[in-house]
């Protein structure tokens, strides 16, 4: 995309680390985590998968702790929306200071 200007930019990518070789690509892993169960009970609202569908469909994903393992950053995702707010605003001061010292 063309036209967009920021400091810094954010990739959305659900299998990034998954993908073995997409990690090169990124400076930065955050991840987005709520519990797993709380996860399960989100996807069923969402999709009207069965738990155990939806269990199945975890598996083959990487399991949490290494996915919390390999983020150089975590928003928790767990509590209410309005918890994500001083996250967000915390994220985004670090990463606009981390832009202003980058070498191109």
């Amino acid at each position: 995309m063309t036209g967009l200007q920021g400091p810094y930019g954010l990739l959305v990518v659900p299998l990034l680390l998954e993908r073995g070789g997409m990690r090169k690509h990124v400076a930065r892993v955050l991840v987005v985590d709520c519990p797993e169960q709380e996860q399960v009970r989100r996807v069923q609202l969402r999709s009207g998968l069965s738990a155990d569908e939806v269990r199945r469909i975890m598996a083959t994903q990487l399991p949490r702790s290494e996915r919390l393992a390999q983020a150089d950053d975590v928003i928790d995702n767990a509590g209410p929306r309005e918890a994500l707010v001083p996250q967000i605003d915390r994220l985004d001061r670090r990463y606009r200071e981390l832009a202003a010292t980058a070498h191109p």
